[in-house]
């Protein structure tokens, strides 16, 4: 029993201040990781806009300068021109608006929910 009155452990104030460093560095690495994920997010919905963009010019190409609806797009597009329609990361779905059509200069237009402003062309990359 004597043994065990001999041996020192930590402090008080030296748990304290382990406690105090690990919390600073998760206070750092908590909003890094954030913004690393909000730019993996922004960067996998470019490239799924892009795709989407493709598909749209391809099918316009195809059918003789005719774009799809913006009610039919995803039905349109998806069997033929692209395997599956992707997903926004952030929202799970992209916006369509007005535009295509037969005989339309304008393509419908599909935006991140995540990005108020849209590109009349088409094209809207955040």
């Amino acid at each position: 029993m004597n043994m065990f009155r001999n041996e020192r452990g930590f402090t008080l104030i030296e748990l304290m201040v382990v406690i105090l460093i690990i919390g600073i560095l998760v206070a750092i690495a908590v909003p890094v990781f954030n913004a690393a994920r909000e730019s993996a997010y922004k960067s996998t919905c470019q490239a799924n806009l892009r795709t989407i963009d493709g598909a749209v010019e391809t099918y316009k190409a195809s059918t003789g300068n005719d774009y799809p609806t913006a009610a039919t797009i995803q039905a349109t597009l998806e069997p033929a021109y692209m395997k599956k329609w992707p997903e926004c990361p952030s929202a799970g779905a992209y916006l369509i608006g007005a535009g295509g059509g037969a005989g339309a200069t304008v393509a419908p237009v599909v935006s991140c929910p995540g990005n108020a402003g849209a590109n009349p062309n088409g094209h809207s990359y955040p």
